[in-house]
């Protein structure tokens, strides 16, 4: 008589073997691509609902129309020194040139030792001034309501000590 065995091959120990060294490199190499992929997703969908919904860029085109003014054009903008330090002005107008404001001039102002940075509406067009506020991370407690007839621009920014703590500067 014939001795029968029964050997199921997936659970007899002598038929199973590990995973060769090349096998367990190929899966590695496949989870770290996996895991990268995932960050790159995971990163862009964080930028997109930032850039969307967190933090969406400012326009800066003036929304109001009136016999001088039509809508749709740019903002117009001074860039004023009140800090101290040199070349601060320069840094606040190519960032508000490069997100399409129209800075018409730069210049120092009165005071050389100004605090706080802030917005001077010269057309009391609050929404304009709030974008400009807004594009360069300033509270829109910081705009101060000075009307002038004779102005050619819409508002001034004056940049104070803290300019660091603004947009441009980060």
């Amino acid at each position: 008589m014939a001795k029968f065995s029964l050997r199921i091959p997936f659970i007899s120990r002598s038929k199973r073997k590990g995973k060769t060294r090349s096998q367990k490199i190929s899966s590695l190499f496949l989870w770290l691509i996996l895991f990268g992929a995932a960050s790159v997703v995971t990163l862009l969908g964080w930028q997109f609902i930032n850039r969307m919904w967190v933090k969406p860029p400012v326009s800066s085109t003036r929304e109001r129309s009136d016999l001088l003014v039509k809508a749709g054009e740019h903002i117009q903008v001074n860039i004023l020194n009140g800090s101290g330090t040199a070349n601060v002005a320069r840094i606040f107008t190519d960032f508000l040139r490069a997100r399409q404001f129209d800075v018409v001039e730069m210049a120092n102002y009165k005071e050389k030792d100004v605090e706080h940075t802030f917005i001077i509406d010269k057309v009391s067009d609050t929404i304009a001034a709030q974008k400009i506020a807004y594009a360069l991370g300033i509270s829109s407690m910081r705009i101060s309501h000075e009307p002038d007839s004779n102005a050619f621009v819409d508002a001034a920014v004056v940049i104070g000590k803290d300019y660091l703590t603004t947009s441009p500067m980060k």
